[in-house]
């Protein structure tokens, strides 16, 4: 339903594209808890050139927020404002080309409807699949592998020498391989950190569910937990970073090792320093943007 009412938008964005317009490329990374809007403007004009300059704008959306589609709109509401400098009831100066990775298509659904309406009048959205992808895919089902494995791989790649081992901390940890032709070859799926934690507490009745997103998580306690919270975060972190470290040796050890996601951070701080990890937060969206040329 939204891809054809997407469609029906496609002549009318490609007329407007021709005028004079800041046309604003939009990748749309909608995870488990969390999306992930990424923009970037086409330099037009001498304004949209300059906010081109800045680089991609990101903003995180909780999906627990009630408000969560609202925030998306009216945060691309507000950037095309920005861009144009038009009244918010007048933006018809900016079009809007849109990709959206979703590995969960519950909320990525409701969100292009919610797009569609708020920019019917130029605004193309897609759905992007494994064909979009540009590396090959080794796998026995391609169509099957979640599409911010295969975008996170291939924006790596594009961005570090390869073979890469590139590590996607969400929901859950991802650990897949890239070899040096550019071949994505699979790899690992284990839960994540928030995923771990709320396990421990939804299956016990004294321990606490842990807040990941804090500053703290980055701490890597440097020996046994001395409290039950400490405990909680040695353990899980100990967990995932050494199951990264057991894959690093089962995928062949000599790689370039990145890893993004929401937890990035935290895991990158708990691998040991042999590992070299690069931390690239961001790469499905950025890869989105990849997926957007300049025209």
């Amino acid at each position: 339903m939204a891809d054809e009412q997407s469609s029906a938008n496609e002549q009318q964005l490609q007329d407007e594209s021709s005028c004079d317009v800041v046309m604003v490329r939009v990748g749309i990374d909608v995870g488990n808890t969390a999306i992930k809007v990424v923009t970037q403007s086409s330099p037009t004009d001498g304004k949209a050139k300059a906010s081109h300059d800045r680089g991609p704008l990101l903003r995180s959306i909780s999906l627990r927020d009630p408000e969560w589609i609202t925030k998306c709109v009216e945060h691309l509401r507000l950037l095309a404002e920005q861009l144009s400098g038009c009244e918010s009831s007048d933006c018809e100066s900016v079009c809007y080309d849109v990709r959206v990775a979703s590995v969960n298509r519950g909320s990525a659904e409701p969100l292009v409807v919610a797009l569609d309406e708020a920019f019917f009048n130029c605004i193309r959205v897609r759905f992007v699949t494994h064909e979009d992808v540009a590396m090959a895919i080794d796998v026995s089902f391609p169509e099957r592998v979640g599409i911010d494995r295969l975008l996170g791989a291939e924006a790596a790649f594009r961005r570090h020498e390869a073979p890469l081992i590139v590590v996607d901390a969400g929901t859950t940890v991802t650990v897949d391989f890239v070899s040096a032709e550019g071949i994505f070859r699979g790899g690992a799926i284990l839960p994540g950190l928030e995923m771990q934690t709320a396990a421990l507490a939804a299956g016990t009745d004294a321990l606490p569910k842990l807040d990941w997103a804090s500053h703290r998580c980055r701490e890597m306690p440097e020996g046994p937990g001395r409290d039950t919270v400490a405990a909680m975060r040695l353990g899980v972190l100990a967990s995932v970073a050494g199951a990264v470290e057991r894959l690093l040796r089962i995928y062949g050890g000599a790689a370039t090792l990145v890893v993004t996601g929401g937890d990035a951070g935290c895991l990158v701080d708990a691998l040991p320093a042999e590992c070299d990890a690069v931390e690239e937060p961001h790469l499905v969206a950025q890869a989105l943007l990849d997926l957007l040329p300049l025209e």
